[in-house]
């Protein structure tokens, strides 16, 4: 009884850890593992190794690394902008048929890749869209995000829950899922989503129109001033580096003006002399200290725009933090982003507004909307790398036909391989990883970089307390109780309980942490009942795959979150309805494609 108990205070501290964000997903689940090693409810030792590092060797991981690489050889050839540019021309006469077409082709499209990569690829064209059609984006992208979710549970590899569901009704001595096995259900959540978003949520969606001013956007003229060196200041015939502004004051120097010279290049090496004018940006507090000590007078003007912050070729951009970005959990101090991108950030946009201020003290986190200005080329340059996704209009990439080809026709072996049963997922998931690097259609470093280490690691710190649970009686322990419900109200109710459970757990943590800790009490409450366990799995991973109500359940919703100019309620607003419609779907059609 004591290792139950221990194991139940353990799984509780963890969703107050992962509900209170304080610290990364990933890193809770790599601490849970290690607790479980040091107070010996799994051992790293023989015979008991495979239990400590299950998650590391798990076939979901390797699979989920996989559908990552898979999915960015569709993207890097431009196998999906054929598609999407077929799209754009159809649906250009019609604001409905637009948004009709725009959903289809998000959800089908998430039925065979990662979620947060076709999302990535749609922003910038959904962007695009709104403008062409005079539509507010905030009208269609969390019904791209929404899309993109119920679009995913239509198939075994449409997300990463499913796949984790799979290997582990497989550990269960269940068997792996089919290819289409969830697709009897998943058309009908796609179909309902589709009804849902088309008469519902475009309709009740605030209409936010971002001014076309980007300093206007993130309101950041209040934190812009031009300031002159006095013949008396201290920084005379010093450099901005050697005199630690940044570190001191928190202010940024943007730019130097010196009679008709404008130094934008170079500024923290530059010498200062007596008459600069310098823009600055920070708060205001430390603007005050900065002229104070520094010897430095304010100058008359007070509204700074876009153009200030744009002349003699320097941009401004906006860009999102990608989920696989290296600059997740770090802060722009630490990352040196300076010098690794070119480039000043003025402000930080995160679900809980925008930070203007302290910015380099800031931990970022997949989904954070950033403004950015640098030299020309600086959009050019986030493009490339896998840390952005840019919200500038850009034209789609053109496609490159030999390898586009190549990639569609290996991702579409990989799933007939799997749905004919002439080899399990994971196989045919690593060949294919295999021949689009050897196919070109992707570069092996490209390969490295698609894959989403943040899921990796949590799955590998996670799954280990889900084979403890199991080990110690926790999950019998826990079923047992939740099943006293079934004698007051009967056993039809246990299926909605599990997907209510599913969808709550996923809303304030890691889906997949969610299915973890689930699917073995499901297992355990299936066998205490003498039904079979399908059902259960069924709740658990529709309900997981599927929780829409905070912008923190999904990455795709965090990803829109900032492009959007969203509010949390907004996701209350459209993501509870559907949610709740999702529910009494699955209750309703669960017991009877998967019989108790």
């Amino acid at each position: 009884m004591l290792d139950i108990i221990l194991v139940i205070v353990i799984v509780v501290a963890a969703l107050v850890a992962f509900a209170s964000e304080k610290f990364r997903a990933d890193l809770v689940a790599l601490l849970v593992m290690g607790l479980l090693m040091v107070i010996g409810l799994i051992r790293p030792n023989f015979p008991d190794a495979g239990e400590a590092i299950s998650g590391f060797a798990n076939k979901a991981t390797v699979t989920i690394a996989a559908m990552f690489i898979l999915s960015a050889g569709l993207l890097k050839t431009g196998a999906i902008n054929w598609v999407t540019q077929r799209l754009m021309r159809f649906g250009s006469s019609s604001r409905n048929l637009m948004f009709v077409l725009l959903m289809l082709i998000v959800g089908t499209i998430s039925a065979f890749i990662n979620n947060a990569a076709a999302v990535a690829v749609f922003i910038p064209i959904t962007l695009t869209i709104s403008k062409q059609q005079k539509i507010s984006p905030s009208k269609l992208l969390i019904p791209v995000s929404f899309a993109s979710i119920v679009g995913g549970t239509c198939t075994l590899i449409g997300t990463s829950t499913n796949i984790l569901v799979s290997s582990m009704a497989a550990d269960h001595g269940l068997g792996e899922f089919a290819m289409f096995e969830l697709s009897k259900l998943g058309i009908i959540f796609f179909a309902v989503g589709m009804l849902y978003l088309y008469f519902y949520a475009r309709n009740v969606l605030p209409e936010r129109v971002d001014p076309k001013d980007l300093t206007q956007k993130y309101s950041i003229g209040n934190y812009l001033t031009r300031v002159t060196v006095e013949p008396k200041s201290p920084l005379i015939g010093r450099t901005a580096k050697e005199a630690q502004i940044r570190d001191r004051y928190d202010v940024t120097i943007l730019d130097i003006v010196r009679g008709e010279l404008r130094l934008s290049c170079g500024i923290p090496e530059a010498r200062l002399k007596e008459g600069d004018i310098l823009l600055i940006q920070g708060g205001i507090q430390s603007i005050i200290d900065f002229n104070t000590f520094e010897g430095l007078s304010i100058r008359s003007e007070t509204k700074y725009g876009e153009k200030d912050l744009t002349a003699d070729e320097r941009v401004l951009a906006e860009g999102i933090i990608s989920p696989t970005s290296r600059l997740a959990g770090s802060t722009l101090k630490k990352a040196d982003f300076r010098n690794r991108y070119g480039a000043f950030v003025l402000a930080i946009r995160k679900p809980g507004g925008t930070i203007r201020d302290k910015l380099g003290e800031i931990p970022l986190e997949g989904g954070d909307t950033l403004l950015l200005q640098g030299r020309k080329g600086l959009i050019e340059r986030l493009n490339a790398s896998n840390d952005f996704l840019t919200l500038q209009e850009k034209d789609l990439p053109r496609v490159k036909s030999d390898r586009a080809m190549c990639a569609f026709l290996i991702v579409a072996g990989v799933v007939a391989s799997a749905a004919f049963g002439i080899s399990p997922i994971l196989v045919s998931a690593i060949v294919g990883c295999l021949l689009m690097v050897l196919t070109g259609c992707i570069s092996l470093q490209d390969a490295y970089d698609a894959i989403d280490w943040f899921v990796i690691f949590l799955l590998a710190g996670v799954i280990p307390l889900g084979v403890v649970m199991e080990k110690t009686g926790t999950a019998e322990f826990v079923a047992q109780g939740l099943l006293g419900l079934t004698d007051l109200l009967g056993v039809i109710v246990i299926i909605p309980i599990f997907y209510l459970l599913s969808t709550l757990f996923a809303g304030i943590m890691s889906h997949n942490a969610a299915v973890i800790l689930l699917v073995p009490i499901g297992v355990a409450s299936a066998h205490e009942l003498h039904v079979d366990p399908m059902p259960f799995l069924m709740a658990i991973t529709f309900a997981a795959s599927s929780s829409l109500f905070t912008p923190f359940g999904y990455h795709t919703n965090l990803m829109v979150y900032g492009p959007g100019r969203y509010k949390f309620a907004d996701f209350l607003k459209v993501g509870i309805p559907l949610n709740v419609l999702l529910w009494i779907v699955a209750s309703i059609f669960i017991p009877i494609i998967w019989p108790l």
